[in-house]
């Protein structure tokens, strides 16, 4: 992991504003993210309780449609959990719209991040190393970490972003790119 002042740099050019103050554009952690991006897609979400089931359907249909080389169902999970963290950690009301992107990178691996308007990330360390004692039911980061994800946030103008870096799945080599030129 990086110390936060490390963290933030811009990978790709800002593409709109979507919300006063929110500016749409991938940021990546230096040391996560190795490639340029083959194509990146965004949506919104309620701040609601049903933040991380909506990000988890809409992450599983989404890249089940661009024919992504990544394990699909982790995946919607790990956004799921990303959803679920900023719904709850991120002290918007339930009618705020949340940002999260998909970018592809022509390595095949899959950046899923999010962007709440909170800038510090408290206790960041160590949600990302908790480990849950015996009987203890796994949650959040954890979770993330689990299923393969490389975790890191970065502050923002306009409050933080949370990444997860998802490696694509291990293919026999055919001869053929990790990613179409066109999802």
């Amino acid at each position: 992991m990086t110390a936060p002042a490390e963290r933030l740099f811009r990978l790709f050019p800002q593409t709109r504003c979507a919300l006063k103050g929110h500016q749409e554009a991938a940021v990546a952690v230096p040391g996560l993210v190795r490639g340029e991006p083959a194509w990146m897609s965004n949506s919104q979400f309620r701040a609601n309780c049903h933040a991380a089931e909506n990000a988890r359907s809409y992450t599983r249909m989404h890249l089940t449609l661009a024919n992504v080389c990544v394990d699909i169902e982790d995946a919607a999970r790990i956004g799921g959990v990303l959803m679920a963290n900023a719904a709850a950690h991120s002290g918007v009301p339930e009618y705020a719209q949340i940002p999260m992107q998909w970018v592809l990178l022509q390595t095949g691996e899959l950046l899923i991040q999010v962007q709440d308007p909170r800038r510090d990330f408290p206790g960041f360390d160590e949600a990302v190393t908790w480990e849950p004692a015996e009987g203890e039911k796994p949650r959040g980061l954890w979770i993330a970490r689990e299923l393969g994800a490389e975790l890191a946030f970065a502050p923002t103008e306009a409050g933080k972003i949370v990444q997860a870096l998802i490696k694509p799945l291990e293919v026999p080599a055919w001869g053929f790119p990790a990613v179409r030129l066109t999802p």
